[in-house]
């Protein structure tokens, strides 16, 4: 049946899975492979950033139509029929804002004007983008403004009495113990995909550039029957760090209306800084009488950075002699004395391990065994306890602490996007989990993915930067068991002699299943390094849950079809991934093309 794609990665909860497709399945793949049905062409900036997102069966224009709705970073929302190609309408909602250095080093992107995946309320037809805006049109970043504009989803019109909302100026007051913060946006980049809860549209921030004490994270919650900002929260209301990207990735949402997010490098101290951090927030609308508001309620933060390897717990790579200083600090002591102390002249250590850099993953939930997964940029998988994170205390950061703070998690961390075979992925000692194989980097720049099949019971699936798909299968304890792997690896062409640490960003992966059979993975790499460079991509079908062997027996991931074999070429969309509706394959790329595939 019809399948509406609403939201980046299917559902809220990040599954990454739409499980009601029935034609492309397997064997149908295997036996028929796949053809470009059409290609809808992007008249505006080539750089698909936003994921696109799919509707059935929706009137426009005097006909019930399949939709394909796709977000630019010219600040323009285009609307196809995606069974003719025919452009029901466009609507842009301002001059975007110039690429330059100072918000990329690498210079790959154009414009910046809608980055993250849009999100759309059906019920009302309506969908919500967040568009960053030059109201001089000058394209000076140091002047933008973002604004989240609501389009009525059969017109493109701007819907009635919904304004767009300027974020610009924002404050948020945390309370005692922290500082009031005010929101510029010309400082935020807002890569993190909308999702919806109890009426609201949450808008996440991180950082354009290093920005010293202005780099922090930021979440919006948007109401949208009063069309008003009903709630802020900032990750770092007192030190700084702590975006919120998450690769482009959405919050996840919890049944019972519960936001988990992942912030990335930044000061934590268990009270109003939270950097590299698991995040669980609650969501109050407002009320007569009383404000919205984001309130946190629980985390888990993982060693930071060089604390693995026995520095600090910020990662200033402290000496024994100065770890005893730190340990004579009072247990209630924030994590601003620490850093306080970090820079008073003591000395740094260089380390393979300074940007751990959490939030470069977003955040998959499994309700139905009560944990969540969630992985970075050290390419370990954490295992959350959603009913209890744990509450990590800046304590429980020191290295001697350890042990405490990762008995928090559901089951202990392994090294989840690769392994060489002579290592043990779940080492019984966190420090063994530092690994540097092949010397290259292995982060994760995504999202897991999760799949209840018959095969295998409960799945999950990730493609690091240089390295392969792996498939897992989760044990009823919620420890992971490594099922096998892809013999394709991302940037093949950017490992090498010239380039020691590899490229990015990895896989973009995305499941199709009939339920709990006939899975399919789709999976996107770049041939070279896309953070650095436009490069070509290359888009593999994979049997989700029939593997074969390697020589060693280790299991094996057979492709179904390989756009390699066929010659195709198109550039790589850096942090995107297809999408799979009504036996179609939309493929986002960065030359302003939008293919559609289906089975040939």
């Amino acid at each position: 049946m019809p399948t509406d794609v609403l939201i980046r990665s299917f559902d809220s909860a990040n599954s990454g899975a739409n499980t009601n497709e029935t034609v492309l399945t397997p064997t149908a793949i295997k036996t028929r492979g796949i053809t470009k049905l059409r290609t809808l062409q992007v008249p505006d900036d080539p750089r698909l950033e936003a994921q696109p997102l799919y509707v059935s069966g929706i009137g426009i224009k005097g006909k019930v139509r399949d939709v394909v709705y796709q977000a630019t970073m010219g600040n323009t929302v285009f609307a196809w029929d995606v069974d003719t190609g025919e452009m029901m309408w466009r609507t842009n909602l301002g001059t975007a804002i110039n690429g330059t250095k100072d918000i990329d080093v690498h210079t790959t992107n154009i414009k910046w004007g809608i980055l993250s995946t849009p999100v759309i309320d059906r019920a009302n037809n309506v969908l919500y983008t967040c568009a960053w805006i030059s109201p001089d049109h000058s394209g000076n970043w140091k002047t933008g403004q973002h604004i989240v504009a609501a389009l009525d989803l059969v017109t493109g019109a701007l819907k009635p009495g919904k304004t767009p909302l300027n974020l610009h100026g924002s404050t948020y007051d945390p309370g005692p113990g922290g500082t009031v913060q005010q929101f510029d946006s010309s400082e935020r980049k807002q890569r993190a995909a909308l999702t919806m809860v109890d009426g609201a549209v949450i808008v996440c921030f991180g950082t354009i550039m290093e920005l010293g004490s202005l780099a922090r994270g930021w979440m919006f919650a948007i109401d949208t029957v009063n069309w008003s900002i009903a709630a802020t929260w900032s990750s770092t209301a007192n030190e700084s760090g702590g975006g919120i990207w998450m690769s482009g990735a959405a919050p996840a949402i919890q049944t019972d209306g519960s936001i988990w997010i992942v912030t990335g490098n930044g000061a934590f101290d268990g009270k109003v800084d939270f950097g590299e951090s698991v995040v669980r927030l609650k969501y109050s609308p407002p009320k007569p009488g009383a404000k919205g508001s984001l309130k946190v309620t629980g985390w888990w933060t993982p060693w930071t950075d060089k604390g693995r390897t026995g520095g600090d717990p910020e990662g200033e790579g402290h000496t024994a002699a100065e770890m005893a200083i730190l340990k004579k600090l009072p247990k209630a002591s924030s994590f601003r004395k620490l850093i306080h102390i970090a820079r008073m002249g003591m000395p740094i250590k260089n380390s393979d391990w300074d940007d751990q850099d959490l939030g470069a993953s977003g955040i998959a939930l499994i309700e139905s065994q009560g944990i969540a997964l969630v992985s970075g940029k050290d390419g370990i998988l954490y295992t959350i306890k959603i009913g209890a994170p744990g509450d990590t205390a800046p304590n429980d950061l020191f290295p001697d602490n350890a042990a405490k703070n990762y008995a928090k998690l559901a089951t202990p961390p392994i090294l989840y996007t690769y392994f060489a075979p002579t290592i043990d992925p779940a080492p019984k000692d966190p420090t063994a989990l530092n690994q540097w194989a092949m010397n290259v980097t292995h982060h994760l720049h995504g999202t897991p993915i999760v799949w209840q099949s018959t095969a295998h019971g409960q799945m999950h699936f990730c493609g690091g930067e240089n390295g392969n798909l792996r498939a897992w299968h989760l044990n009823t304890d919620d420890s992971s068991a490594y099922l096998g792997c892809s013999s394709a690896y991302a940037s093949p062409q950017a490992v090498g002699p010239q380039e020691p640490h590899g490229g990015m960003p990895g896989w973009g992966i995305a499941l199709s299943a009939n339920g709990k059979a006939d899975g399919v993975i789709w999976g996107l790499i770049p041939y070279g390094d896309a953070n650095m460079e436009v490069t070509n991509s290359r888009l593999l079908a994979y049997d989700a849950a029939n593997f074969a062997a390697f020589s060693d027996g280790s299991g094996e991931i057979v492709p179904l079809w390989d756009s390699q074999d066929w010659n195709w070429s198109f550039s790589h969309p850096k942090f995107n991934r297809p999408i799979i509706a009504a036996g179609k394959v939309i493929v986002p790329t960065y030359d302003g093309r939008l293919l559609v595939l289906g089975l040939a």
